[in-house]
């Protein structure tokens, strides 16, 4: 377990609570992490989900089990001072506004693009005649022949039946770009409400789900110079899984338990 811990490049507060591994500016400081580098992985995870923001965890090795505990629970605290403040709601807003699905953009009516198009066809007809004017004649024959069959196809394109044909294509096209736009902007509007209290509990939800069953007990094996679990269902757990194992059940069991009291203030 040692070794293994030796090894990691982030702990399981990292990503516990949105990747930061200590809460005021004196257990940042111990740990050795930047309150600018703390609040971009918040941001990081906000933005992208429980992921390993990278922060270093070189001293938070260092502590004690039970120094790691206190970490944990105090983290929250920071997370939702932080959380609290216009600094957040700003970064917040922005984070949204990024995600924000863009609605798509219809010239016109149907019957205005479908005019539009075979408008531009005729017209790239008529280029390519000028050009064919300008090729010497031992050129224009293969390049005539392959004009002369554009022009039929664009004169059968161009029949009730086919102008019928694509007006349909191109108003199945844009019902199918409006019904994928109004889904998006559901599973926007969902997981980046307007409140970043919606997008906080969502994101604690997860992690909790993702370190429910975390095995302390799990052994490890050496494979090419790495720490390796030898159970393979564990080697292809999610990364918050596998950090909460590095960090240890102190650490996890108050970073769990600190979350959940977080999660049902706001309403679960």
């Amino acid at each position: 377990m040692n070794r293994f811990v030796r090894r990691s490049g982030a702990v399981c507060i990292a990503t516990a609570l949105f990747g930061v591994a200590g809460v005021s500016a004196d257990v940042l400081s111990l740990i050795g992490i930047t309150p600018a580098a703390a609040k971009e992985a918040v941001d990081a995870i906000i933005n992208s989900g429980i992921i390993n923001p990278g922060l270093p965890s070189q001293a938070f090795k260092l502590l004690s089990p039970t120094q790691r505990a206190d970490a944990a629970t105090a983290g929250v605290a920071w997370l939702k001072a932080y959380t609290a403040t216009p600094e957040f709601a700003q970064q917040y807003a922005k984070i949204r506004n990024n995600h924000k699905p863009q609605a798509p953009k219809f010239e016109g009516t149907p019957e205005d693009e479908l005019q539009k198009a075979i408008v531009e066809q005729q017209q790239q007809a008529e280029e390519s005649k000028k050009a064919l004017a300008s090729l010497p004649p031992d050129q224009r024959k293969q390049i005539e022949d392959a004009m002369k069959q554009a022009q039929e196809a664009l004169a059968k394109a161009d029949t009730p039946e086919m102008r019928k044909t694509r007006l349909d294509e191109i108003k199945a096209r844009r019902a199918q770009e409006s019904k994928e736009y109004e889904q998006a902007l559901a599973g926007w509007l969902r997981d980046f409400p307007e409140s970043p209290a919606g997008a906080i509990a969502k994101r604690l939800r997860e992690f909790l789900a993702a370190t429910a069953d975390v095995d302390f007990n799990a052994t490890l094996k050496p494979v090419d110079g790495r720490m390796l679990f030898e159970n393979s269902t564990y080697q292809n757990k999610a990364q918050p899984w596998k950090l909460c194992f590095r960090a240890g059940s102190e650490a996890t069991a108050a970073a769990r338990a600190a979350v959940q009291a977080w999660l049902k203030e706001l309403g679960g």
